[in-house]
């Protein structure tokens, strides 16, 4: 018996940025809500690259946490052409590994389990150390991975290359009145910022304790 057909499903990224991630679900009659609730402002224009775009063949790794760090980096790289041909990439999980496919980056490291705390294993099990690693990502990003790299020896640098924002609710209007009026069975939320960014859009139109007894994912 298949216990997903029919239910409904609300993930926090639009349908572009999904790609084919959710198709298995959709292939077992999963309704799918694509509502996404931040937005992506990149701010590496903003940043003194030179040293960057100097020393690029320097880099050992660059890890990506995040399909929006891939998009972003790769605008970056389109831009100001820093030398990464000699660069390997590491990344945390299977989203953020298919987003690197999607712009033809080869994916030369990724964890079994799938988050910070994984890649940092799985460098360690490999005894990587010495190395020298780019992480771009967000300017609100923690810290784990920076940290748990570092202890192993290798020289980290972190590069903010984007802000998160949450979504106006006049760009979503028709999703939200739909969840409004069909509540999802289930929840997928992709990070931490489009979970708070969810929380403040149903908060702010007076709907307290939306996610009470629901499933999260």
């Amino acid at each position: 018996m298949n216990l997903l057909r029919g239910k409904r499903i609300l993930v926090t990224k639009s349908a572009e940025d999904c790609g084919t991630v959710f198709n298995n679900l959709i292939n077992q009659g999963v309704e799918l809500i694509h509502f996404p609730t931040i937005k992506i402002i990149p701010t590496y224009n903003k940043l003194d690259l030179s040293d960057l775009i100097v020393n690029a063949h320097n880099f050992d790794f660059v890890v990506f946490t995040s399909a929006n760090a891939v998009n972003v980096f790769s605008e970056l790289v389109t831009e100001y052409k820093p030398d990464l041909s000699r660069t390997k990439v590491a990344v945390v999980g299977k989203a953020t590994a298919e987003a690197c496919r999607s712009h033809g980056i080869y994916v030369h490291l990724i964890p079994e389990e799938f988050s910070s705390r994984g890649l940092i294993n799985k460098f360690s099990e490999m005894e990587i150390s010495n190395k020298k690693i780019l992480i771009p990502g967000s300017s609100i990003a923690r810290d784990e991975l920076l940290t748990g790299l570092t202890e192993l020896g290798n020289d980290v640098v972190k590069l903010p290359i984007y802000d998160v924002s949450t979504i106006s609710i006049d760009e979503i209007r028709n999703e939200f009145n739909y969840i409004n009026d069909r509540k999802p069975d289930i929840y997928i939320f992709t990070s931490p910022s489009s979970f708070n960014g969810f929380i403040k859009i149903v908060n702010e139109h007076n709907l307290n304790n939306y996610l009470s007894n629901k499933l999260i994912c």
